[in-house]
């Protein structure tokens, strides 16, 4: 195998040097005897550096680790990394970039993001980041979203009216999708069988202590209030249901949030509801309704019963 061996003397420095008709462009390897450091220069400005620990540096004569790729601008952002390729005319394409962006470059406080760019017509777009608070952000660059809060981990942004996320698994068989948990454990899945999808909540009787059957269900349903209603959004449509503090006072469960809450800038925190909380309330109250009914169909059928003998009474 052929090779080509650079060696620096005992003392000063080694160099190669490839010159081209302009002089600004000439590239030298240099090899100092001492620190062992390869570098390529233009001029006084490092292009890369190798040093005796194997990092590789770019833009730094001191990389700091295995790849170190250094902006000598203050603050901004960059894509520091191309994957690149020729297009039918024999262009360089960049085809997607790995790059950074400064959120606070202030002594003692520095934060970044670590930014994900694909092409698209020709130029690199970005399409994701990791920001400084270590939150994955997808299809947007601000973790600020149409509710105007940042309290969450992962902020997907769909593209125009198409799908924001698909869920695929490669059985019709009963399958979870999603798990839900928290110290306790598992609270919560999503599922799919065959043909449907079902949403679950943590029910097992292991987890439950202070059972008791439900009772006065069917004056609690009485203080339900429904509604119908249309949202300020979508003033077309009428819709059927509740208003959040108002079920909330019956079935506490069911909501979550406190009627006319602001957040610390004034902006409203909004109540929401689960409908679905409701059902033990409403087949509660169905149940002692049906005993009612049964009881009534009971008296009425006694009460023919005697008329009819009375009738028979010559």
């Amino acid at each position: 195998m052929s090779k080509i061996a650079i060696k620096g003397a005992t003392t000063g420095t080694g160099t190669f040097t490839i010159e081209s008709p302009a002089t600004n462009t000439d590239r030298t390897l240099t090899l100092p005897d001492e620190a062992g450091t390869v570098v390529t220069s233009a001029s006084a400005d490092f292009a890369v550096d190798v040093t005796t620990t194997a990092n590789v540096g770019a833009g730094t004569a001191s990389p700091a680790a295995k790849l170190d790729v250094h902006n000598s601008s203050f603050g901004g952002s960059a894509t520091t990394l191309h994957l690149s390729s020729t297009n039918s005319a024999s262009e360089v394409i960049p085809y997607a970039g790995l790059g950074y962006v400064v959120d606070q470059g202030a002594d003692g406080i520095e934060a970044g993001s670590l930014t994900l760019s694909t092409c698209s017509s020709g130029a690199l777009a970005e399409r994701m980041r990791i920001d400084s608070s270590g939150r994955l952000l997808v299809g947007t660059t601000t973790a600020t979203g149409a509710s105007g809060s940042q309290d969450h981990t992962f902020h997907l942004k769909s593209i125009g009216t198409s799908k924001t996320l698909i869920s695929e698994i490669t059985t019709t068989a009963d399958s979870s999708h999603f798990f839900f948990v928290n110290p306790n454990g598992a609270v919560g899945s999503i599922g799919t069988s065959g043909t449907a999808t079902a949403y679950y909540t943590s029910s097992d009787y292991r987890l439950k202590e202070n059972v008791a059957d439900m009772t006065g269900a069917i004056n609690r349903v009485k203080a339900l209030a429904p509604k119908r209603f249309t949202f300020i959004a979508d003033d077309s449509t009428t819709v059927d249901g509740f208003l959040a503090h108002e079920a909330q006072s019956v079935v506490p469960e069911s909501v979550t949030g406190v009627k006319d809450a602001v957040d610390a800038d004034g902006n409203p925190v909004y109540q929401g509801i689960d409908q679905s909380k409701l059902v033990p309330l409403l087949t509660g109250a169905l149940q002692e309704a049906i005993a009612k009914i049964e009881t009534l169909e009971t008296t009425v059928a006694d009460l023919q019963t005697r008329v009819t003998a009375l009738e028979a009474t010559p």
